[in-house]
């Protein structure tokens, strides 16, 4: 319920506190909780604080039952931050070394979380965005015999992992006695949360809408595949940044349309754009109510509070938590 703290804590781990490493099937459940009339999952109680963990632990756990991976591998990865972070704590307790490709302008604290599990940090250009870190880890993967590359936004692996998420989000629902599912909400990064979980409840809830949002400052997604979604911004950027790409929505709208939802766009019903300022405000309520998560956290909050205020059952998802933002303006006294 909302004004709820602290949500089952022994569920975060210490940065230094080793562990097995476990396929992302056999991760704790993290709760399925109502906020405001809307069905949450808490993934920001993930072990390195996302979503991402399902990823991480589930493409690198069956790396190395493959025999793909083995100890002491490369695994190199383009990120804008919580995938990074994620590979870089699964694989410092599976005994593979990562590297971890991201823009330099990223904050400080996702910098020094992802060193911090004992991984290789390699900054690219700004200007380049997280295209430029994805093309620079594939150039780096592609040196190297012993050096397995997880592209986030283009493998399937990474929508196999997120599945578990909507099974998990179904069964819950059950268990409590709730009803389907009418629409679930997830905003764009990679694609994997709206592909994967979302495909796995539309099975299990056959008319069940799947709608991925985006920020008003990068729309592209809703430009080439949802065009109709895409009219001008409604509210001027909070911020004057040197990219149309950067905006206060991290960890979605990264600047490209992944090759995950291009494959699945027919899985998706619609598009949905938020603006800062709209999930700024829904992050800082959140946060209010007990909740410390990311702004993708906010963005979804406004999408999935408008349709549940229509009465419909809305599932939606916090995917991060407060910690690697706090250096951001908007954030520092949160």
């Amino acid at each position: 319920m909302a004004g709820q703290k602290n949500h089952h804590p022994e569920r975060r781990q210490k940065s230094g506190q080793q562990e097995t490493g476990l396929p992302a099937a056999a991760l704790p459940p993290t709760p399925l909780v109502r906020v405001d009339g809307v069905w949450v999952k808490l993934e920001y109680l993930n072990p390195s604080g996302s979503v991402k963990d399902r990823v991480a632990s589930h493409v690198l756990g069956e790396g190395l039952r493959a025999g793909r991976l083995r100890p002491g591998t490369e695994v190199v990865e383009p990120t804008s931050g919580n995938a990074g972070i994620a590979l870089a704590y699964w694989s410092a307790r599976l005994g593979l070394h990562a590297v971890v490709f991201m823009p330099e302008n990223m904050t400080e604290e996702r910098k020094t979380i992802i060193r911090s599990h004992g991984a290789r940090l390699i900054l690219t250009p700004e200007a380049e965005g997280v295209v430029g870190a994805i093309r620079r880890a594939r150039e780096y993967a592609a040196e190297g015999p012993d050096r397995f590359l997880f592209d986030q936004f283009d493998d399937e692996a990474g929508v196999e992992a997120q599945e578990a998420l909507g099974r998990e989000a179904v069964a819950q629902a059950r268990e409590q006695g709730l009803g389907p599912f009418d629409a679930v909400i997830a905003g764009v990064g990679t694609g994997g949360t709206i592909v994967g979980a979302g495909g796995a409840v539309k099975r299990a809830h056959p008319k069940a809408r799947l709608i991925a949002v985006e920020p008003e400052a990068s729309p592209l997604v809703c430009r080439q595949l949802f065009s109709r979604a895409s009219p001008p911004p409604s509210h001027p950027p909070l911020h004057e940044y040197p990219m149309a790409v950067c905006h206060l929505q991290e960890g979605i709208g990264d600047g490209l349309v992944p090759g995950i939802v291009r494959r699945h766009r027919q899985l998706i019903d619609d598009a949905m754009l938020v603006s800062d300022q709209e999930a700024l405000e829904e992050t800082l309520r959140l946060h209010r109510a007990g909740h410390p998560v990311g702004p993708s956290s906010g963005t979804n909050m406004v999408v999935a509070r408008r349709l549940a205020a229509e009465g419909l059952a809305v599932l939606t998802f916090f995917p991060d938590r407060i910690d690697r933002y706090r250096s951001l303006p908007d954030f520092k006294d949160v």
